[in-house]
């Protein structure tokens, strides 16, 4: 009798097992239907517009809405510049993205690339060109080195201008390259050295008021012009044929205030001194460009050799006139030609 019962228990259990298995594998399989039915995939290679990558971005297809948030919130890296590219493998995305990686297909490796477009540079330095020789016809020399290769925008360029607002012809110049894109607006700024280049006309010997100037007196030198600032001398070409209308010294250059038509005072074409620079009252003195008692530049030019002396004026006078300075090294008096403010030239017959 108790054979039997015992016999009964044991096929009980025996039963419950198996079912218990029967249910647990159908359960399995359930859920293994379930999994491969609704799993997320990962594509290989995205393109993205921003710098900050989440994992959201990388989603293939359709994902529960739940999913996709969660994956929003988790950032995988990177990309500071347009068109630049990050690499990512499995193992780094299942160390940030933890589990929730069960419920994702993902590759070995995923590239991520960020939009972008190129700007040419030499497009940009034809428009900077363009600015530069619009208000002159003289050749310039405008160095363009720190115009980059190429520029990068944050994305497809819909339109694109190089402006600026300086309005000098020679010296650094101010550009902005803008851009409006796909991806947001771009802005770079540049500067621009523009400077010319050409053969001045410069004296040989002593020049006098009245004097035509003709090649015998003259040498072209190369010069280059950094700034419109300054009174500009003259070319070569320019100088040719023209009437001097005050001294002018040996390796100085001419300029149109020089020129006979410039000088709106006449002067003694026999000698150096005017009377209005000798005998001027109170308020001729005030009109001298150069007054009794001021700071001058004394220079003297022999052949390739310039030399400058600071000195005093005894006297004062106007372009053309021969004045009384003091040497301030030796304390010396010395004689020499006004040539423009601040500047007194030796000038020996």
């Amino acid at each position: 009798m108790h054979k039997q019962i015992n016999n009964q228990i044991k096929a009980t259990i025996l039963s419950c097992i198996m079912g218990l298995a029967l249910c647990s594998n159908a359960g399995a399989a359930i859920n293994a239907t379930k999994t491969s039915d609704a799993v997320t995939s990962f594509k290989s290679t995205v393109l993205v517009n921003s710098s900050e990558i989440k994992a959201d971005s990388l989603i293939k297809n359709d994902a529960d809405q739940r999913l996709r948030e969660a994956l929003a919130a988790v950032q995988i890296g990177f990309i500071p510049n347009p068109l630049g590219e990050l690499v990512i493998d499995r193992a780094t995305l299942q160390k940030k993205l933890g589990n929730l990686i069960r419920d994702i297909s993902v590759p070995e490796k995923i590239t991520i690339r960020r939009n972008g477009s190129i700007l040419k540079g030499n497009d940009v330095r034809e428009k900077i060109r363009q600015f530069c020789q619009q208000n002159t016809d003289a050749k310039l020399d405008i160095d363009l080195s720190r115009v980059p290769t190429n520029m990068v925008l944050p994305g497809n360029a819909t339109t694109w201008d190089v402006t600026t607002a300086s309005d000098n012809t020679l010296g650094m110049k101010l550009f902005v390259v803008t851009a409006e894109t796909d991806g947001g607006p771009f802005r770079q700024l540049i500067q621009i050295k523009v400077s010319r280049s050409f053969e001045a006309a410069q004296l040989t010997r002593l020049a006098k008021p009245g004097e035509v100037i003709n090649a015998s007196m003259l040498k072209a030198k190369k010069i280059i012009l950094k700034s419109d600032q300054g009174t500009i001398p003259l070319s070569y070409e320019e100088a040719l044929g023209k009437s001097l209308g005050r001294f002018k010294s040996a390796g100085t250059m001419i300029r149109e205030i020089d020129l006979a038509e410039a000088v709106s005072e006449p002067c003694e074409i026999a000698g150096v001194k005017t009377i209005a620079t000798n005998k001027a009252g109170p308020a001729e003195k005030a009109s001298l460009m150069i007054k009794p008692g001021s700071s001058v530049d004394f220079l003297v030019n022999s052949g390739n050799l310039s030399l400058k002396i600071p000195a005093k004026a005894v006297n004062g006078g106007n372009p053309g006139d021969e004045i009384t300075l003091i040497n301030l090294q030796n304390k010396k008096r010395i004689k020499g030609v006004v040539t423009e403010k601040g500047t007194v030239e030796y000038a020996k017959n």
